[in-house]
């Protein structure tokens, strides 16, 4: 197996499982990210893992072609503009934090669709 298929698997289990959560559960879901965004402890750990992840991601997976390996890429290097942000500049992340939460049938919806996206291409394909 290559490393594209390896995190299609795991990110596509982690957002349909995710996904699923907050469409069975918005309240519970929003309930908890507003805590997480309430505390800068959780938030600075946030961005430390997602630092982490992206910076792996990125260094294992930089993997720019026109097919689907692709998104896995973004994934990594959006995961590691994030761990950035939430480390130097919290609130830029707070701000986006809170359209989401906002719109939490959205968010459920877009985790789920590329969850299962990634499924299907770590899975099936």
């Amino acid at each position: 197996m290559d490393i594209s298929t390896f995190l299609a698997q795991l990110f596509g289990l982690i957002y349909v499982v995710v996904g699923f959560g907050i469409l069975a559960d918005r309240d519970r879901y929003r309930a908890l990210f507003d805590d997480i965004l309430r505390s800068s402890h959780f938030m600075y750990l946030a961005g430390v893992l997602s630092l982490v992840a992206g910076f792996v991601v990125v260094t294992f997976h930089s993997i720019w072609v026109k097919d689907w390996p692709i998104i896995i890429t973004l994934i990594g290097w959006l995961a590691l503009i994030k761990g950035m942000l939430l480390l130097v500049a919290p609130k830029i992340v707070l701000r986006r934090a809170r359209f989401w939460l906002q719109r939490m049938q959205l968010a459920g919806m877009v985790t789920l669709v590329l969850g299962l996206v990634l499924g299907y291409f770590g899975f099936v394909a």
